[in-house]
C-alpha cells in the first residue's frame, strides 16, 4: 500500500451531475418506501433496506462508480490500491471503502448508502483484496467485501452524521500516513510496522487479514522482489567501492536508477521494495552490524 492522492482524480464530463441525480433519486425512493410502510403498518426498517438494496442494484446506478474505474486506475498506473499488485489475471473493482449497502460487523446498519455516489469513497481494488476469497491451497482467506470494522462506540448510521469521526480499523490508501503502518518480511509476508499492543499494530494486523495481503501470490512475488533488491544492493556496494573508475561509476549509477524504479510508488509492490531496501542499510560483517551509509543517503534522496 502507498498513498494515493485521490484529489488528483479527474472526473469525466457530467459525472458529478449524474451522481448527484442518482443520489437524489435514491433518497426519494427511500422516503416513498418509508411513507408507504408507515401508512400500511409494515416494518419501516425492512422497507427502507429493500429500497436501498434495490436502488443501488440498478444497472444505471452501478454505472456511476464503474465509469470511474479507468480514472481511478490511472492514479496508480493500474495497481490495486491495497495490495499494489498489477494482478493482470484478476478483474479490478471499484470498492466502496465504507460499504454502500450493509456492514458485516453491524447487522442493523443500512450501509453508507449516501456515500455510494461519492468519488472520495471509492478505492481501486483487485478482486483478491475486495471480494471474499479463500485460498485453500495455502490456508488463507480474506477480501474486504462488506467489512468495515471500527473501534469505539461511534459509527455513522445516517446521512448527515460525521462519518469522519469514526475510529476506523482499516488502513486507508488515501490517508497519507496509513501506508507507513505496514512493512514486509524478507519472506514476503506482510506485518505491522509498529510494536504489538499499539493501536497502529492492531489496525495493520486487521488490514492484512481483511485485505488478504497475505494471499500466497502476493507473498511469493514480494519474496522474489526481496531477493532481487538484496542482490542489486550487494552489486551496488561492490561498484561503489570502485566508484573512482569511470566505468564502475556508470554501472553504479545504472544500478541506482534500477533501485529507484523499484521503490517508485507507481511500481508494483513499491512499499515492500522500499522496506527491503531500508532493511539492507544494515549488514552483518565479522559478527558486527555495519551501516551502509551510502545506501541510507541515496534512499533519503530518492525522487
Amino acid at each position: 500500500m502507498r498513498w494515493v492522492d485521490i484529489d488528483q482524480l479527474q472526473l469525466p464530463d457530467g459525472w458529478q451531475a449524474r451522481a448527484d441525480k442518482a443520489l437524489n433519486e435514491l433518497r426519494q425512493e427511500i422516503e416513498r418506501a418509508e411513507q408507504e410502510a408507515r401508512s400500511t403498518g409494515k416494518d419501516i426498517r425492512v422497507a427502507r433496506r429493500k429500497a436501498i438494496s434495490e436502488g443501488l442494484d440498478k444497472s444505471s446506478r452501478k454505472k456511476n462508480w464503474r465509469e470511474l474505474a479507468p480514472y481511478l486506475a490511472k492514479l496508480r498506473h493500474g495497481k490495486c490500491w491495497y495490495s499494489e499488485s498489477l494482478n493482470p489475471g484478476s478483474n479490478k473493482d471499484v470498492d466502496h471503502f465504507r460499504p454502500k449497502n450493509r456492514v458485516c460487523e453491524d447487522p442493523d446498519h443500512e450501509g453508507y448508502w449516501w456515500l455510494a455516489f461519492d468519488w472520495r469513497n471509492y478505492r481501486y481494488s483487485c478482486q483478491w483484496c475486495n471480494q471474499r476469497r479463500v485460498d485453500t491451497a495455502n490456508s488463507t482467506d480474506g477480501g474486504k467485501w462488506d467489512q468495515f470494522p471500527v473501534s469505539g462506540t461511534f459509527r455513522a448510521r445516517q446521512e448527515g452524521e460525521n462519518f469522519e469521526m469514526e475510529d476506523v480499523d482499516l488502513l486507508d490508501p488515501i490517508d497519507p500516513e496509513d501506508w507507513k503502518l505496514l512493512t514486509f518480511r524478507p519472506d514476503g509476508q506482510p506485518t505491522p510496522a509498529q510494536p504489538q499492543g499499539t493501536r497502529e499494530h492492531k489496525r495493520a494486523d486487521i488490514s492484512i487479514q481483511i485485505y488478504h495481503l497475505h494471499y500466497q501470490e502476493f507473498v511469493r512475488e514480494r519474496k522474489s522482489l526481496a531477493t532481487r533488491i538484496r542482490l542489486l544492493i550487494e552489486r551496488m556496494e561492490i561498484l561503489y567501492s570502485k566508484i573512482t573508475d569511470p566505468t564502475m561509476r556508470k554501472l553504479y549509477k545504472d544500478s541506482q536508477k534500477e533501485l529507484f524504479r523499484l521503490i517508485d510508488r507507481d511500481s508494483e509492490y513499491s512499499s515492500a521494495a522500499l522496506a527491503y531496501a531500508r532493511f539492507e542499510v544494515y549488514k552483518m560483517e565479522r559478527g558486527h552490524q555495519v551501516k551502509r551509509e551510502w545506501l541510507e543517503k541515496i534512499l533519503n534522496l530518492s525522487p
